[in-house]
């Protein structure tokens, strides 16, 4: 599955490693955590799931599996909140 970065109505704005994301469509803050705003920052520069995985395995000392299904958590997240659509 891919997915579409929501550019129409939300603002990511990086804060040392971590980041917050506004949506003016609703007028919401999400305050994102550092793995989350790499994968936001990931999804918004158009990279597959696979390939935010490779990078987080890469940076992380975490398991493919458990890295696969924390990603797949976060972007339902991003889904629920409107950051992002499926493309």
């Amino acid at each position: 599955m891919s997915y579409k970065f929501n550019s129409k109505d939300v603002l990511i704005t990086a804060l040392g490693n971590e980041g917050v994301a506004f949506n003016s469509s609703n007028n919401e803050y999400f305050s994102l955590n550092e793995t989350s705003f790499k994968i936001l920052r990931g999804l918004e520069n158009n990279q597959t799931v696979s390939d935010i995985c490779q990078q987080l395995l890469s940076e992380y000392n975490i398991s493919e599996e458990a890295c696969r299904k924390e990603v797949d958590q976060t972007i339902q997240l991003f889904l629920d909140k409107k950051l992002i659509s499926e493309a």
